[in-house]
């Protein structure tokens, strides 16, 4: 009866202790290739793909578990998807952007028992989940695209980070343009305008991470998305 109280805790544990372990291998490499203005350097990042492989087999190996709840999982396949994204940058480099590989947001990159994953996929679950913040937390890898945390994201903290990483999207003038006299947004904002919800939602959104005094009458054009690497 001990042993399988013990493995009972041990399973339990695993989010907050094993994850913790885990992250500590990504957020070294955020550390390094990540500089101040969000651009990553690519070109030495390659050194470590190894390191990056071996994340990305660590999260595999301890994939969600049913006692989970939806902030253990937000955190995980957010991870998930940025590491898998540089990986897929790593193994075509040097490119001009991601979208030089053929059909990349259908490559699987990901397995866990039950299925196989994609970008998509991956994108696909974490909308599911109903938490628009997370659009803004994904990496695309392109100059117009959010800019990649040098943390891991994690369940304890995953509130705060999104709302960080939403305000940091939206404060970029390169990316966004709400306190201009012509209020210019991201293409994501049109793209996944289904994903913030009614238009009085999208208004409440807008307000409340960097767009203040937005109405309905505020008009808004859209900036170019430029797809370009992020290096």
């Amino acid at each position: 009866m001990i042993w399988k109280f013990c493995i009972s805790l041990l399973i339990l544990l695993q989010p907050l202790d094993v994850q913790r372990n885990i992250h500590e291998r990504w957020e070294g490499q955020l550390q390094r290739y990540i500089a101040p203005t969000g651009r990553i350097n690519y070109q030495d990042w390659q050194k470590e793909r190894h390191a990056l492989a071996a994340y990305l087999q660590a999260l595999e190996d301890f994939p969600p578990q049913d006692h989970w709840n939806q902030d253990d999982r937000k955190a995980f396949w957010i991870n998930v998807y940025n590491a898998a994204t540089i990986a897929l940058v790593l193994d075509n480099y040097p490119i001009e952007s991601l979208g030089s590989v053929p059909d990349y947001h259908r490559i699987e990159i990901f397995s866990t028992t039950d299925r196989l994953w994609t970008l998509e996929t991956i994108e696909d679950h974490l909308r599911e989940m109903g938490d628009p913040r997370v659009l803004f937390a994904l990496h695309r890898a392109a100059v117009s695209g959010p800019q990649l945390m040098k943390t891991a994201y994690r369940s304890s903290s995953i509130d705060e980070q999104l709302d960080r990483a939403t305000k940091t999207f939206f404060s970029d003038p390169t990316k966004n343009q709400c306190q201009t006299k012509k209020r210019r947004l991201s293409q994501l904002l049109m793209w996944y305008a289904e994903d913030l919800g009614s238009p009085k939602a999208q208004l409440e959104f807008l307000e409340k991470y960097g767009c203040s005094n937005t109405k309905q009458s505020t008009r808004f054009s859209y900036l170019p998305f430029d797809w370009q690497l992020n290096e």
